[in-house]
Order: C-alpha cells, then sequence, then structure tokens
C-alpha cells in the first residue's frame, strides 16, 4: 500500500468530485482518480461510487475513513514535530487570511518583513476560505474570529474600527445631517452574515432601510464609493487614507477583534515565532490606522 494514497481517500470523501479534490490537492484530476483505483486495487476494496452528483463513498469506505483520518493525523503531527525542532528563521511560513485585509495591509508588510530576512519566504493565502492548521494548510491564521480548537494557541492582538464613508462630490450634491438622513441615501455595505458587524450595524443604523449595492468585497466598496456611487461602510485603515472619501460620522461605530492562531506544535518554532512576534507588535504599532482617531 501507498500511504501517500490515503489523503486523497480523505479529500474525495469531502469534496465529492475529482476536480475539487484535485484543487484542493492541487494535482491533475486524473492523478486523483489513479491513486483511488490504486488503493482500490491494494486493498481489494471498492471505494467509490460514482453518481450523477459525483463520488459517494461505499459502505466499506465509511468503515475505514476513522481509521484513515487517524493515520492522517499521526502523520501531520509527525510533520509539526519535525518543522518545530528546525531553530532557523528560514523557510516558508504560509500566513492565510481575510482577502482584502490580506492584500491592503498584511501583504506590504509581511513583503518587507521577508526583505529583512532573506532566508525566510513568506506565502500570504488570502480568501474567505478556512484553511485548516492542524493539516498544516497554513502556519499562522489571522482572522477576525477566535478559533477554538484544542490544538490551536490564539492571541488576541489589535481591534479594527468601521465608518461611513463618501466621496466629496457626493456629499456635496447629497449632504448628511444627522443618522435619520441615511434612510434617502444610497447605502453601500458588505454581504450580511454571521460575523460581519459591520453589515449589522448599517442595517440598524438606516432602520433596514434596502442598500443600493451590495458585495463581499471591501475593495470593491472603496472603488463604489469613490465612484460617488453612495455612502459605503469600510474599515478605518481603508476609508482614512482615501484621499477623495470623506468619513461620515455615527454613533455606535463598529469594532471586531483581530486574533493570530497557530498550532500549539509550531508556536515556538524560530521562524513562524518571528512571523508572529512581528504581525503582534506591527499591529500594536498600527492602532491609530486600524481604529483610527478617536
Amino acid at each position: 500500500m501507498n500511504w501517500d494514497d490515503l489523503r486523497f481517500v480523505l479529500a474525495l470523501s469531502k469534496a465529492g468530485s475529482l476536480a475539487r479534490t484535485a484543487k484542493i490537492l492541487n494535482v491533475d484530476h486524473t492523478t486523483v482518480g489513479r491513486r483511488i483505483e490504486s488503493l482500490e486495487a491494494d486493498l481489494g476494496v471498492r471505494l467509490f461510487t460514482r453518481t450523477t452528483t459525483g463520488y459517494v463513498p461505499t459502505a466499506e469506505a465509511e468503515q475505514l475513513l476513522p481509521d484513515i483520518r487517524r493515520v492522517e493525523e499521526s502523520v501531520l503531527s509527525l510533520e509539526r514535530g519535525a518543522h518545530a525542532q528546525n531553530d532557523a528563521v528560514e523557510g516558508i511560513v504560509r500566513v492565510t487570511s481575510p482577502e482584502t485585509f490580506g492584500a491592503c495591509y498584511l501583504a506590504p508588510r509581511l513583503a518587507a518583513f521577508g526583505q529583512e530576512h532573506t532566508a525566510l519566504t513568506i506565502e500570504l493565502v488570502t480568501g474567505g476560505e478556512i484553511l485548516d492548521l492542524a493539516r498544516r494548510e497554513a502556519d499562522v491564521a489571522v482572522r477576525f474570529f477566535r478559533s477554538r480548537h484544542d490544538d490551536l494557541v490564539v492571541r488576541r492582538v489589535a481591534e479594527l474600527s468601521h465608518a461611513l464613508y463618501a466621496s466629496r462630490t457626493y456629499l456635496a450634491r447629497r449632504p448628511v445631517k444627522n443618522q435619520a438622513d441615511l434612510r434617502n441615501h444610497a447605502i453601500l455595505t458588505s454581504t450580511p452574515g454571521r460575523g460581519v458587524v459591520e453589515a449589522t450595524w448599517v442595517e440598524q443604523l438606516t432602520a433596514a432601510t434596502r442598500p443600493t449595492f451590495v458585495t463581499n468585497m471591501t475593495v470593491a466598496l472603496v472603488e463604489a464609493a469613490r465612484a460617488d456611487a453612495g455612502i459605503a461602510v469600510l474599515p478605518r485603515y481603508l476609508g482614512d487614507r482615501e484621499s477623495t472619501l470623506v468619513r461620515v460620522p455615527m454613533p455606535g461605530e463598529p469594532r471586531e477583534a483581530i486574533w493570530i492562531t497557530v498550532h500549539r506544535d509550531l508556536k515556538h518554532t524560530r521562524r513562524v515565532r518571528a512571523v508572529l512576534d512581528f504581525l503582534s507588535a506591527r499591529m500594536r504599532r498600527d492602532r491609530v490606522l486600524l481604529v483610527g482617531n478617536e
């Protein structure tokens, strides 16, 4: 048996298709199919049934999956332990974060940090997907929620504030005198959802007035506001730096915590520790940028 084939079984059981599994494992979809067939031949057991909706684990596979997961966890634990033995600030540290915060705040700062440590490569992965630190999909996570898992070490390092912004041209044409005025304005906001504090705040401010533009990309809100399209809710680190935008002060401007998360097996690894300490110190130094002038 090729033990590496086991991870293909786990990935396919979750993803349900060769294409999605290939994307997760960063291989060609034909490789996924070949590895599954190889393992089935070695075990003498059919592991998946192909249906119109995708690949479904057979009853035999369902019985094997718990044992396969335990094998995977043992291998991952061994890998984390081996990586933790490296006491040099060198190698790769993979950092994951929300898309806009990663691109607009973390990227320039982590890139500068990398210049100071030429033997270190910082790999920044942004987006809405929550990467699994236990599986080493990332080494360090910067998140706006607290991860709750016994094997993760979590530190609250900073806060991020949100406010309303509009272009000078828009406000000259349609001034905002008080909160009640917002109900008559074009509102640009984030997609509502669990943990989206700014969208909830805007909804309360406007008495649930229907927004004219909703997006899950904060940078899209910046561009819409710059185009005189309306009043946008933005994080202070983005809104305050835009010279064409003016902050529209409103009561109860929301804040959310910024959490740095790492697997406990890696927290003392020197290269990971260097990134953790840098991020913590830099966000404390950037407090005014992140929460704005109070």
